[in-house]
């Protein structure tokens, strides 16, 4: 009976660092995004600034992209940061 309590609490341990792990990866990639986002808004504006139309276009499309990526992300670490929230309460109280 203990044995399989102490299984038990071993795998929460083993989720929640993999949770952990998953969250932190998460963040690292929206900071990314965050910088291409900036970069590719910059070279939009600079299209913008001379005129170019069809630059402009294409830059439209690589925000409207990186945007959604990122907004994926960022809902997948707010799942990820409520899943270690219930595993730290079960886990620890």
């Amino acid at each position: 009976m203990k044995a399989a309590a102490r299984n038990t609490r071993l795998d929460q341990r083993f989720t929640l660092l993999q949770s952990e792990r998953r969250f932190r990866r998460a963040c690292e990639q929206i900071v990314k995004l965050n910088y291409k986002l900036d970069e590719v808004q910059s070279r939009y504006l600079g299209a913008k600034r001379d005129g170019l139309r069809t630059f402009r276009y294409n830059y439209r499309l690589r925000l409207s992209v990186i945007e959604g990526l990122r907004n994926m992300y960022y809902d997948y670490a707010y799942q990820k940061a409520e899943d270690i929230s219930g595993l730290r309460n079960a886990l620890y109280g």
